[in-house]
């Protein structure tokens, strides 16, 4: 037992210096080429010898490390999945790995192939969890627009212990509301953000809760331009002019902080971040 406890503290010394290494790295190459050499999950499990709650929370760290990294730099996530793969095969039941990993690699890595496989290796090591579905059908509901799929996984997650009422509220919306309807998607945006704890998670959904508001009031200020083109036989010069002719009562307020502007007679919005990942995700 003394020779166990030995080699597990070594161990766990080896992945902390690991770790320290890869912080020292300036270039974000010299990061990649680290993670590359990162044992497997399964080589980690057999070296741990029972001890894996311990070495899946450093992996855990390392995993926010890298997020947190890439974020601020070079937004590209080539080795997100290879460390969510080992940490849930450390640790199966580590569910906020699924939960958070699945919408980080649909959303920053651009990978909902890699996020599936997450969600379908969660399912299958915790067949009683109603999130792990619901998740699954939420990303081929918002992000692949692959509404059967969905509907399936929402009515499977409806039907797991303990689930609440949403999944199944969501197979509904599925068969009775118009699919890709934008009010649709931000009330499915709100109620992830209502029932998550997870400031990550929560500021996901944030962004979009944000972006489709923007897009609601762009559609509906650009279908009062043409209200007040057929009106008066000219486009106005700005939003303004929609107010001064009574046709909206105020400016809509941009979500982001920014400003609303007619261009070319349409209306878009100043604001500009993470636009090419929204545009790619609708």
């Amino acid at each position: 037992m003394q020779k166990k406890f030995i080699f597990i503290i070594l161990l766990l010394l080896l992945i902390a210096n690991f770790s320290y290494r890869i912080d020292l790295k300036k270039s974000p190459h010299g990061l990649i080429g680290e993670l590359m050499y990162f044992p497997s999950g399964i080589a980690l499990r057999a070296l741990s010898v029972g001890f894996y709650a311990p070495i899946a929370d450093l992996v855990w760290i390392r995993f926010i490390q890298y997020y947190g990294e890439h974020r601020l730099t070079d937004y590209k996530f080539e080795y997100l999945y290879h460390i969510l793969d080992i940490l849930t095969t450390l640790n199966p039941q580590f569910l906020h790995a699924y939960y958070l990993g699945s919408l980080m690699l649909t959303h920053d890595a651009q990978r909902p192939d890699q996020a599936k496989m997450l969600l379908k290796k969660g399912m299958k090591a915790n067949p009683d969890n109603w999130p792990l579905p619901f998740y699954y059908g939420f990303i081929h509901f918002v992000f692949l627009k692959e509404y059967n799929i969905a509907k399936t996984y929402f009515r499977i997650s409806a039907m797991k212990p303990d689930a609440p009422i949403m999944p199944k509220r969501w197979a509904a919306f599925i068969v009775y509301k118009k699919l890709g309807d934008l009010k649709t998607a931000l009330v499915l945006w709100l109620d992830l953000y209502n029932n998550t704890e997870n400031p990550e998670e929560k500021a996901i959904a944030e962004l979009y809760i944000k972006n489709i508001k923007m897009e609601l009031d762009i559609e509906f200020l650009n279908k009062k331009i043409k209200e007040f083109t057929e009106k008066f036989g000219s486009k106005p010069d700005n939003l303004k002019e929609l107010i001064t002719h009574k046709l909206i009562s105020s400016i809509p307020d941009e979500p982001h902080g920014e400003n609303y502007y007619i261009k070319n007679e349409k209306v878009y919005s100043t604001y500009k971040h993470d636009w090419q990942i929204w545009q790619k995700a609708r």
